[in-house]
């Protein structure tokens, strides 16, 4: 029975793409890392880019991370089917015995990477602290909406003992990934105001969806018999049997853009603020993308105990959704955000509060950061409520100077270590709470010379100590 099961599982994330799916088989790879806004480091300069990165007469001019990724990953699993997920990812099973079912309750699964692969930022002008900057990250955004009885099924169908249990299966859920190349610009406006935008060219890898709008079950537990109709439409740029290495490629096939705008302000008494519009943009996936509106009718199992029975449905289950499709064109939003911080210094303790929104999608955060700094470290401590219900706590090790910086942080510290824990020893039962993992890293450093104000300025630039010298040496010096 337990193969059986695994096959099921395997089988079903083709077209579901979800469930162990996004979690579990994209672990290695847009994370919200809160702890780093208003860091001025080079990863905070393009995710809010009225920030700025250098510091006039200490910094030196250009700042790169030398191809060095700056890698981020945040998942996160929420919902009354916790213990269940936890016996999958862990034990490779489903459990649904203690499933609530009957009561439309929902779980969530999200995932979330941004992996910067390059950044490069010059400080232009010492006036009004002018800079640019280019960057190419790797974005990956997803998010699953499950019933509990989605769960329950995989274990044991006898659960249900009714006939007519309608739409008990009304999954929805994307994920999408994509190449993102931006040119960003900030500025100075006054002594307080001071603005940034961030312009991006995307270009798609991959994105699947699905809407499962109708689900219909019916058991007959005495002739050991059920049967499963499903409705709804699956979204796919690629086959699910085809994924090919050459798509993670940067080729524009599947254009397009992005704009972020972003303000900050000093108010009186030492407080500042700082809102951001971020990635509001779109993807047009091309016309050889798949797009299946499915009608399953009724998939009818005898023997359904069997592990046969199991694999045959299954196999209906594959052959009906992607059976008929058509290719066609679409057009995806990236998961942009609206976003407010709140920022008052108290010597070295430095604390924010964010607040975040999803301008496309469901999900926010409301989070509040501690951050304390001791000559060129700095100590984070968050705290982030989550909209799914749920409160991450985070941690972060940073050394920052005025030239170099690294910083290494979990948004989901405890989480991290439970499921690191969880995954190399047997800790059953498992602990109570949603499941949770977050890992980020980055590096910069800067380079070049200092641009100083006049008045601090070590030498006067364009004058010799001897100006006649060099005109004569010009003019009258041996040529080589």
């Amino acid at each position: 029975m337990l193969h059986s099961k695994t096959m099921i599982c395997r089988r079903l994330r083709d077209f579901f793409s979800v469930l162990t799916l996004i979690f579990v088989c994209n672990m290695s790879s847009y994370g919200q890392q809160f702890s780093l806004y208003n860091s001025r480091t080079l990863y905070d300069s393009f995710e809010n880019p009225s920030q700025k990165t250098s510091q006039v007469d200490t910094s030196r001019r250009f700042a790169f991370n030398f191809l060095i990724p700056t890698l981020s990953f945040n998942t996160s699993f929420s919902g009354p089917a916790e213990s269940a997920f936890k016996s999958l990812i862990y034990d490779g099973v489903f459990n649904g015995r203690d499933i609530t079912l009957g009561e439309n309750r929902r779980n969530v699964l999200t995932f979330n990477s941004n992996n910067y692969i390059a950044m490069f930022r010059v400080l232009k002008a010492v006036k009004n602290y002018q800079e640019m900057g280019l960057s190419w990250q790797i974005r990956s955004d997803g998010r699953m909406d499950i019933s509990n009885e989605t769960f329950a099924i995989f274990d044991d169908y006898r659960v249900f003992q009714n006939t007519g249990n309608k739409d008990l299966f009304n999954n929805n859920g994307y994920n999408q990934n994509y190449h993102q190349f931006s040119f960003a610009y900030r500025q100075n406006y006054s002594k307080r105001l001071s603005l940034g935008a961030k312009f991006s060219l995307l270009s798609g890898i991959s994105y699947s969806s699905i809407k499962i709008r109708e689900s219909e079950l019916n058991v007959n537990g005495p002739a050991d018999v059920f049967d499963v109709s499903l409705k709804g439409t699956l979204k796919s740029s690629f086959k699910f049997d085809n994924f090919q290495n050459e798509m993670l490629k940067p080729n524009f096939k599947n254009p397009g853009m992005s704009v972020t705008a972003s303000a900050g302000y000093k108010l009186r008494n030492g407080w500042s603020i700082m809102g951001n519009l971020k990635d509001l943009g779109f993807i047009r996936w091309s016309k050889d993308s798949y797009e299946y509106n499915f009608d399953t009718g009724k998939i009818i199992i005898a023997n359904g105990s069997n592990s046969s029975a199991d694999n045959r449905l299954a196999d209906s289950l594959d052959q009906k959704i992607i059976s008929k499709f058509v290719n066609k064109s679409y057009i995806s939003a990236i998961n942009g955000k609206a976003e407010f911080l709140v920022h008052k210094e108290f010597g070295d303790y430095k604390p924010n509060l964010i607040l975040s929104k999803s301008v496309y999608y469901k999900g926010g955060d409301i989070a509040f950061i501690h951050n304390y700094h001791y000559k060129n470290y700095v100590f984070t401590a968050s705290t982030d409520y989550n909209t799914n219900g749920f409160l991450q706590i985070g941690g972060q090790f940073m050394i920052k100077s005025p030239n170099v910086e690294f910083y290494i942080g979990s948004d989901q510290l405890f989480k991290s270590f439970e499921m690191l824990k969880n995954s190399i020893s047997d800790q059953r039962p498992y602990s109570s709470g949603y499941t949770g993992v977050s890992f980020y890293m980055g590096f910069g450093l800067k380079f070049g010379t200092i641009l100083e104000h006049m008045h601090n300025a070590t030498s006067t630039p364009g004058f010799r100590k001897n100006p006649l010298e060099g005109f004569v040496k010009k003019v009258f010096g041996k040529k080589e």
